[in-house]
């Protein structure tokens, strides 16, 4: 069976670029699977995982992500996250400190306040690493 040409690129870096043999990815409308010779697409991208077969085999990799899009032809994913983290880049004890100080933010802040939208897109982000790390 053909593979897939993968890359993984945030406005930081490129975290993944390899073949591939089968890609899952959080599409906006639910999650999508993806082998070569899938029709031509574009998506956007959800909060959730990023699942990569290698084509070689192996274990499954996982990058947890937030927003973008993904361009999917019949040899190539392109996923263009905003935000995007590997489980090694990821500690539980840390994140969950975050959520907390995130959540203790938000209490003391009015409904209106220019802030919380930026501080519940955060929450929503260490809330999705947490779930991606504990899912594993």
């Amino acid at each position: 069976m053909p593979n897939l040409q993968v890359e993984i690129v945030t406005p930081e870096r490129k975290l993944f670029s390899d073949e591939a043999s089968f890609v899952v990815l959080p599409a906006a409308n639910g999650e999508m699977g993806v082998y070569a010779r899938h029709e031509p697409v574009v998506t956007l991208l959800n909060y959730g995982s990023v699942r990569v077969t290698p084509a070689e085999g192996g274990d499954v990799i996982r990058y947890t992500v937030a927003g973008g899009y993904a361009q999917v032809d019949g040899e190539h994913v392109i996923i263009l996250a905003d935000r995007a983290a590997t489980t090694e880049d990821m500690k539980a004890d840390t994140i969950g400190v975050k959520v907390d100080e995130i959540k203790e933010q938000l209490e003391g802040l009015a409904e209106d306040d220019s802030n919380r939208e930026f501080l519940e897109n955060e929450l929503k982000w260490y809330e999705t690493l947490l779930h991606e790390l504990t899912a594993k």
